[in-house]
């Protein structure tokens, strides 16, 4: 792995973990630049294995990603932060269509 991927990877651990200790920050609270960031690198990582399709769309800026996968694809609409916890793995507030549960996807790192 270069060494330019350092600081990325750095930053991405502090952040999220951050959050996942829940005294603090939210993904919410994270600015929406390293949000857009995380979820290129996640949904990177995920198109590299099976799982769901998903077409994801952010509420809150122009940002959208397309995740090749299994059947048609599942449109999430929803802001950028609840996009990112719901990629990660965390707790999110996102529903599919018609109110239905989001598919799952199994661990992105």
């Amino acid at each position: 792995m270069p060494a330019t991927e350092l600081p990325w990877m750095r930053s991405r651990e502090v952040c999220v973990h951050a959050v996942d200790l829940g005294t603090g920050p939210a993904f919410a609270d994270l600015p929406a630049g390293f949000l857009g960031a995380l979820c290129d690198d996640v949904v990177a990582k995920r198109a590299k294995e099976s799982g769901p399709a998903l077409l994801l769309e952010a509420t809150d800026t122009d940002a959208s990603w397309e995740l090749p996968g299994e059947g048609e694809p599942t449109v999430l609409v929803g802001p950028l932060h609840e996009i990112t916890a719901y990629l990660t793995g965390r707790a999110h507030a996102l529903t599919a269509p018609g109110g239905l549960p989001v598919p799952a996807l199994t661990r992105w790192l």
